[in-house]
């Protein structure tokens, strides 16, 4: 009880010197609540990211890839639409969404943008000529998963597809062409012209995306490609006019991991089910590195500063103990010369050296907690800025091959994390708790290492 008693008295008669102590920890403990919070959260939301993206697997013909090694479009492949199915039933897979698109044209149904009402024709990939195409028959096995839905496109009429041969369309295609709910559109394809379709309208969107995703569709008349002129249906519509490969189509399934880290084994289940060398099996690794580039750098720095402000720290704490316990010589000769034993005398050192711990730990919770939030917006705020300078837009390049499209470098339509919620968790204050005890433990060590050195009588003598 002395023990204790003696060191609270002895943290009042050095105020000047526990102060700086106190300070530099206190700097210490707030400095690593901050980081830790962020880190803990940016880590979080980096494994949901990982989780969605990093799982979400794609096997498509990569055109830009296939210009850059010297193939052309006499290599370009296609695949058996049961092997899209075969693939769906690996081990590995947890659900699959069938996704595809198919350009398409009418000769009653016209497109916004369209000044020659179809009438337009082209040379298709056998030399033959063609309709230019001038609508996109979007289709899915989960309407629920439709892009923009919810957000920035809604059924205003209607309602969403659910039967075989239904479709929506947009507000702005019904309005040109005087469709309603209940009216049927004629379909035909433009790069697969033995397929056509006969659908039920069952609903309206109100459609407030940007009409072109890129500018080299726009600028180029890509009017196909005009979001206003997107007729949505289910897969089982588009796969009803007797598809047999994805000749002519854009197959955008996506195939969702049990495991992120079971790609290489999903694509060497794929490969030899006679996946063609010129598709890819990938996570959108572009997009991922988008969105998660700015939490992935903030973590990185939030560390750096933190492990760097713990060295600098504990380095500063031990020369001011270093030098407090030198000053203190006289104190601990008396002591000593009283009869106290060495480790009494240690353990009252290390008791100061807790009790300033124990009010900065509290202090320095209260002071990051409040801190953090603040700090990860500003610093995520600026990672963002560099994150969408870095990436532009994504869509500087196009290819369209055999229905098939592909449009930018993968990132389009993602935008980096913006936004981070911080918050204090029981594992982040044991973190701090061990921290901070550390650094007491460490400076009550350089104090008990200096006293250990001196003799009681020794330290009188060069008093005197």
């Amino acid at each position: 009880m002395y023990i204790l008693t003696n060191a609270m008295k002895n943290l009042a008669r050095n105020k000047g010197r526990n102060v700086l102590i106190a300070a530099v920890t206190l700097a210490i403990v707030a400095s690593a609540v901050v980081t830790l919070t962020i880190n803990n959260a940016a880590a979080k939301v980096i494994d949901n990211i990982r989780l969605d993206l990093g799982s979400r697997v794609e096997i498509r013909q990569d055109f830009i890839e296939m210009r850059q090694i010297g193939l052309g479009r006499d290599d370009v492949s296609y695949i058996s639409i049961d092997n899209f199915f075969s693939y769906a039933e690996s081990e590995y897979l947890r659900k699959t969404i069938f996704n595809a698109e198919m350009y398409a044209w009418s000769d009653s149904f016209y497109a916004v943008d369209d000044e020659l009402y179809g009438a337009g024709t082209r040379i298709n990939d056998n030399g033959e000529e063609a309709v230019v195409e001038t609508l996109k028959l979007v289709s899915t096995s989960d309407p629920d998963t439709l892009p923009d839905f919810g957000g920035l496109r809604e059924i205003v009429s209607g309602e969403m597809i659910a039967g075989l041969n239904e479709c929506i369309i947009s507000e702005d295609i019904a309005a040109l062409n005087g469709v309603g709910i209940g009216d049927i559109i004629e379909l035909r394809g433009a790069y697969a012209s033995d397929k056509n379709y006969s659908m039920t309208v069952v609903g309206i969107y109100a459609d407030y995306t940007e009409e072109y995703t890129s500018w080299f569709l726009a600028m180029n008349g890509r009017f196909a490609d005009n979001r206003r002129n997107e007729v949505i249906a289910s897969f089982d519509t588009l796969m009803s006019a007797g598809w047999e490969t994805n000749a002519g189509l854009d197959m955008k399934t996506e195939y969702f991991l049990r495991d992120p880290d079971d790609i290489a084994l999903f694509e060497a289940e794929v490969r030899s089910k006679y996946l063609p060398v010129t598709y890819n099996v990938s996570i959108n690794q572009a997009a991922y590195d988008k969105v998660t580039g700015p939490l992935s750098g903030m973590k990185g720095a939030a560390m750096t500063f933190m492990i760097v402000i713990i060295i600098l720290g504990a380095v500063v704490l031990a020369l001011i103990s270093f030098l407090a316990v030198r000053e203190r010589k006289y104190e601990v000769g008396v002591l000593r010369a009283m009869g106290m034993e060495r480790g009494k005398v240690a353990a009252g050192i290390l008791a100061e050296a807790m009790m300033i711990a124990v009010i900065c730990l509290v202090a320095g919770l209260c002071a990051g907690s409040v801190m953090a939030q603040p700090v990860a917006d500003g610093i995520l705020a600026g990672r963002v800025e560099e994150a969408e300078e870095q990436y532009g837009d994504g869509l500087n390049r196009a290819l369209f091959v055999g229905g098939q499209a592909q449009i930018g470098d993968g990132t389009e339509g993602y935008t980096p994390e913006s936004e981070i919620e911080v918050s204090l968790g029981a594992d982040i204050i044991a973190q701090i708790i061990i921290i901070t005890l550390s650094l007491a433990a460490l400076s009550g060590a350089i104090g008990i290492a200096v006293i250990t050195q001196y003799e009681p009588l020794k330290i009188l003598r060069e008093r005197n």
